[in-house]
């Protein structure tokens, strides 16, 4: 199987050109993309043994993975799958052979899972730790690590992923997003977590990048942010005029309403150009989810007699930390 290596690349240093060069000695493909590096950087790439584009300006990573998805097939046209990798080495040979023999062997999305722990960098471990928990809640799947920039893919999956939104670090969160939405099934493959200087030299910047990434996530995921607004604004609405009366009749609506926002409304917007298979366990989940908040709530109210909006807030709060520790505890299993 023909596998290319794209490394989107912005100011590199030497790490890139020993990346290339011993990716090269293992009958790799390379294809590197410059984003808008500096002039003084253009001899650099010449000399690297790499076919090498640019994009006119620095764009962000996820375009210039764009890019290079874009013109895999013309300049490589044998090409049977790709991986992306960064320039930094941050990401070892070893295991991008790791993620090319899982493709190989027929596996057809490969993401690489990095080892985090305290000794990481803080901006690592505080980025990884919201985007798993947001990233479970979502889509009723726990994955370790969905920042990682190491991933394989087989070249079937090209034409989706260039449809999906975003520019920088926030296009490979919604990859993971939408793949899952497809039912596509994601290989995991743990890998060496490497940091250079506790990973000063990285482009990604906390809390700009972090923001971009987050708004995209809310964005991709808004009917499911109008469910709950909705389903809030009917609670209140049930808590002036009702009190706990027809409580239970009101959770089975509020359920309605989250079923026909996130399984029929979504499908036909934000799906509507690319394949969505929500499944059974994002059902069953949802189901699940809604019958506790109607326990919580009966709780609550049995025991504090508080109002039937606070009841349902906690539930929501407390149902989704339970939920998130369901997921990692049935993925660690």
């Amino acid at each position: 199987m023909s596998t290319t290596v794209i490394i989107p690349a912005y100011n590199p240093d030497e790490k890139l050109k020993i990346l290339t060069k011993e990716l090269k000695e293992k009958s790799f493909d390379i294809l590197v993309v410059d984003d808008g590096s500096c002039a003084a950087c253009q001899p650099y790439f010449e000399s690297l043994d790499a076919t090498v584009i640019s994009n006119p300006k620095n764009l962000g990573k996820g375009a210039a993975l764009k890019n290079g998805i874009s013109r895999l097939m013309e300049l490589f046209p044998h090409t049977e799958s790709f991986i992306t990798a960064d320039a930094d080495g941050q990401h070892s040979v070893h295991d991008i052979c790791r993620i090319r023999e899982q493709l190989e062997a027929g596996k057809d999305f490969v993401l690489s899972v990095r080892r985090l722990s305290r000794k990481n960098p803080w901006k690592s471990r505080v980025g990884n730790a919201i985007s798993r928990y947001l990233f479970a809640l979502a889509n009723n799947h726990y994955l370790p690590d969905n920042q990682s920039g190491l991933r394989g893919f087989s070249i079937e999956h090209i034409d989706w992923m260039l449809r999906v939104n975003g520019e920088k670090y926030d296009w490979e969160m919604n990859i993971l997003l939408i793949a899952e939405k497809q039912g596509i099934h994601v290989t995991r493959v743990p890998i060496e977590t490497i940091y250079f200087d506790n990973n000063e030299n990285t482009h990604f910047q906390p809390i700009k990048d972090t923001l971009r990434i987050y708004w995209q996530f809310f964005k991709t995921q808004i009917f499911a942010v109008i469910s709950i607004v909705l389903n809030l604004a009917l609670v209140l609405i049930h808590t002036l005029f009702f009190g706990w009366e027809y409580f239970v009749v009101t959770t089975t609506i509020c359920w309605g309403i989250y079923a026909l926002f996130c399984f029929v409304i979504e499908r036909y917007t934000i799906f509507r150009k690319i394949k969505y298979t929500p499944g059974v366990r994002r059902l069953i989940f949802s189901i699940f989810r809604y019958a506790i908040y109607a326990l919580i709530c009966f709780v609550i109210w049995r025991v504090l007699n508080w109002p039937f909006i606070i009841a349902f807030v906690i539930a929501l709060i407390l149902t989704s930390i339970m939920e998130f520790y369901m997921l990692k505890v049935a993925y660690d299993a």
